[in-house]
């Protein structure tokens, strides 16, 4: 990585700023008074909201969205190698970085909390930003969803504490050297890249290594993958939990009269300590304990993140309530990995037990749909109405060969459903098919990390 003294550097230039982590880095140098510009494939609210802060905003890529004064190219690693405005920044020499070298760079005189894993990043930086915040550490926050609180994916902050989550994918998370690293589970994901389980594993070993002397690791008890990873790990440990006996630990857990979750926390500091969430399921009682754990590690007191987490309602498309059309409730989530699917829908077959539900959901790149096709099936058959659209190629061109189709076809055959699963090719035909068949009172939720949303438009 490039040596650059960013406090020089005054024009910035981003390559796919619509990109969530992409637009948190925008908005970090907006604060500082910086010049920012960016490009991006489409309009979104993203790149609306950028451009009435003042940014440039180029719909589309070509050389000449790199302006004279550009002193900094950053990109996000969606974009095509051959993208003309990165080959314009190498021919002129200027200086290049992705988004995750930037945040390293970002991170290295400052106190670093750095969050992995691959599923509840998001959820956990964002309760861990805010528990910061209210403990009065007034943290640098990066994270990969927006926070109500903040009505942002960044929270600008005057102290030596920086909080980011941390993605895997291409190792981009060896960027970082953690003060505090926080694993929330390991397994099978981007085998487009790492090939198997066996080199995630190596690449998380890689970064335990990286943490700093005097340091500490917060990890998943109830994750072996993680669990892995703490063998030999010289330093602090924090350990969480619900099956295992670790440093935090949910016990007694059910779901009060509100259809919130409760729970007694064992921990270091207290024991029959009562938490109440307002956000359901148990991959979120993961993520509160992780978060406690990491607060902990920075010595945020246990009362005050009590009183924080139990105001927690959630972040941006994560099991996100948006809102009441024509009587019907409407919810979105992120959730793209069958594991993190399974979660999302046992804990919607939860909370909404005696209501009918619906599921639309589009597969998010056509290597994941092939890789996990059968976790998939497994994963979305516990939706009583499942509609599936056309996969989200984001990145990839199709070299297998694979559509949704296939999906809706495996299900079918495997399971024996009530109400087939159904196929869409595109979002008007889900639409129309919609406002046909669901009925006043039911729910509808949109999954995925593409476009799902797209389907409720009504």
């Amino acid at each position: 990585m490039p040596d650059i003294n960013l406090q020089k550097i005054n024009n910035i230039h981003f390559v796919g700023i619509g990109g969530i982590m992409m637009s948190a880095l925008a908005s970090y140098f907006l604060s500082l008074g910086k010049t920012v510009s960016g490009s991006d494939r489409d309009r979104t609210h993203i790149t609306v909201e950028l451009e009435k802060y003042g940014v440039a905003i180029f719909h589309g890529h070509c050389r000449e969205n790199v302006g004279g004064l550009t002193e900094l190219v950053i990109y996000t690693m969606a974009v095509a190698k051959d993208n003309p405005e990165l080959l314009f920044a190498r021919k002129h020499r200027l200086p290049i970085l992705t988004v995750y070298q930037l945040l390293g760079l970002l991170s290295r005189q400052k106190y670093t909390v750095v969050v992995s894993g691959m599923h509840g990043k998001s959820t956990t930086t964002s309760i861990i930003g805010l528990l910061a915040e209210q403990a009065g550490l007034d943290p640098t926050v990066f994270v990969g969803t927006r926070v109500q609180e903040w009505r942002s994916n960044f929270r600008s902050g005057r102290s030596e504490y920086f909080i980011s989550e941390a993605c895997e994918y291409q190792d981009n998370f060896l960027n970082f050297r953690p003060d505090v690293l926080v694993i929330t589970n390991v397994e099978a994901e981007h085998l487009d890249y790492f090939g198997n389980l066996s080199n995630i594993k190596k690449s998380f070993k890689r970064l335990v290594s990286q943490i700093k002397p005097l340091g500490t690791l917060v990890i998943n008890w109830d994750d072996e993958n993680a669990k892995e990873l703490a063998n030999n790990f010289q330093g602090m440990m924090v350990t969480y939990g619900i099956k295992n006996r670790a440093d935090f630990q949910a016990k007694d857990i059910f779901i009060n009269r509100k259809g919130e979750t409760e729970f007694i926390l064992k921990s270091p500091v207290a024991n029959d300590f009562v938490i109440t969430l307002k956000i359901p399921g148990i991959f979120n009682i993961y993520n509160a304990l992780a978060s406690l754990s990491a607060s902990y590690a920075i010595g945020v007191k246990l009362k005050s993140a009590q009183k924080t987490i139990e105001k927690f309602h959630g972040v941006w498309r994560r099991f996100e309530y948006k809102g009441k059309k024509n009587g019907i409730d409407i919810y979105d989530d992120y959730a793209h990995h069958p594991t993190e699917i399974r979660a999302t829908l046992s804990a919607t077959g939860e909370k909404f037990k005696n209501r009918d539900w619906w599921l639309i959901f589009q597969p998010h790149l056509y290597s994941r749909t092939k890789d996990f096709l059968n976790e998939f099936a497994s994963a979305l058959n516990s939706a009583p109405n499942l509609i599936i659209a056309e996969i989200y190629p984001a990145r990839e061109e199709n070299k297998w060969g694979i559509s949704s189709r296939d999906l809706v076809d495996l299900i079918n055959k495997r399971y024996q459903r009530k109400k087939p699963a159904l196929y869409f090719a595109d979002f008007v035909e889900i639409e129309n098919f919609l406002k046909r068949e669901v009925k006043r009172g039911e729910i509808v939720m949109t999954m995925g990390a593409g476009e799902a949303y797209k389907a409720i438009s009504w």
